[in-house]
């Protein structure tokens, strides 16, 4: 049985109510002896789920089931891959679609909470980026992601944010996949430079400038798949190649 089969099969079960208790499904040891797998198969088959919502992995608390109605959302979107690193051109085809526009909606959209919530994030990414702390990479991320989160969450869309949300798990999967002792994650090498084009989004959502917002976090997701695709290429990995083709070093400059 592979991971996807296997994924299929505990997807079924949720969904006929055959398996979990109180939105709650057993734990990885008994779950592996019930569809007599290894406990490595089963969190792959897990992590599969939860990158669309259709699980939640809490830390020390249990796997639990999300509501159902968004895992009939979410689940068309988990089968099409089966996490190969080759997807990564794919999603971020898929974030130039979605990002600049719900920027552009969430300039129309915002309130005050959203504003604050969004310099929350540009603010701890600042602190990130001026200090020296051996947890920066991971924190960078953290906030990397909670950021494009709040974004969108800005644009008052639901479905929205749920396919989102299912498309950063895919970029978050593929890029902690690099192999670690070369490839640093993007914060640790570019903070600076991802702080400030986030402030650049924040400042044109605040300011209510929906064209603005959409041009800065069109460029934003263009410069960092061109970071990505610049540095994969230099450590001799030929799977990165974007789908809308890449910039030549003094369109990048320009862009940047």
């Amino acid at each position: 049985m592979t991971r996807k089969e296997l994924a299929i099969s505990i997807y079924d079960q949720i969904k006929e109510n055959k398996l979990g208790r109180d939105n709650k499904l057993p734990s990885e040891r008994e779950l592996a002896n019930m569809f007599q797998v290894t406990r490595p198969l089963i969190r792959e088959a897990l992590a599969m789920l939860e990158a669309f919502g259709i699980i939640e992995v809490r830390d020390r608390q249990g796997i639990f089931i999300k509501e159902k109605a968004w895992s009939e959302i979410s689940l068309p979107l988990s089968f099409l891959v089966d996490w190969p690193l080759d997807i990564l051109p794919q999603v971020f085809e898929a974030r130039l679609i979605i990002e600049p526009k719900a920027a552009a909606i969430a300039a129309k959209r915002r309130t005050q909470s959203d504003i604050e919530k969004l310099k929350e994030t540009i603010f701890k990414i600042e602190e990130l980026f001026k200090e020296d702390r051996s947890d920066k990479a991971l924190l960078g991320e953290k906030w990397n992601s909670i950021f494009h989160a709040i974004v969108v969450a800005t644009s008052h869309n639901d479905v929205l944010c749920r396919i989102h949300e299912g498309i950063i798990r895919l970029y978050e999967r593929n890029v902690s996949s690099f192999p670690r002792e070369k490839a640093p994650m993007p914060f640790e090498k570019w903070p600076k430079e991802i702080w400030m084009e986030h402030a650049g989004i924040v400042d044109a959502i605040a300011e209510g400038n929906a064209a603005e917002a959409e041009r800065r976090a069109y460029e934003h997701v263009f410069i960092s798949q061109e970071r990505i695709y610049r540095f994969t290429q230099s450590l001799g990995l030929q799977f990165f190649v974007p789908l809308n083709g890449h910039a030549k070093e003094d369109e990048l400059h320009a862009r940047a």
